[in-house]
């Protein structure tokens, strides 16, 4: 249940940066991108890591990969993966010690 609560967040990180990215001014959309990497990823990035369970590390849930994991490092730390900014991305988790150990795992 812990692996599929994790799973559910990045769907709702998804379709907020795919909101920001929609914008259809120019001017909007880079200003709503680019709040997006310095202010909503961050934020809810350390939301999700509030609710990783307690555990021996350096993986998500458990000790060892999981599926959330993989999900992660997917929408966060994979090189062409789902953002566009890897250095945005990469910036958002660095406040969040658990997150930031599994993406370097």
């Amino acid at each position: 249940a812990q692996i599929d609560q994790l799973c559910e967040t990045i769907i709702d990180f998804k379709a907020a940066y795919n909101k920001a990215k929609g914008a259809s001014d120019a001017a909007e959309k880079e200003a709503a991108v680019t709040k997006y990497f310095a202010e909503d990823l961050a934020a809810s990035l350390a939301l999700a890591e509030k609710s990783i369970p307690a555990g021996p590390g350096p993986f998500l849930v458990g000790s060892k990969v999981s599926y959330a994991d993989l999900v992660f490092y997917m929408f966060l730390a994979s090189p062409g993966g789902f953002h566009d900014n890897a250095e945005g991305a990469k910036a958002a988790f660095q406040g969040c010690p658990k997150i930031k150990a599994a993406m370097e795992a």
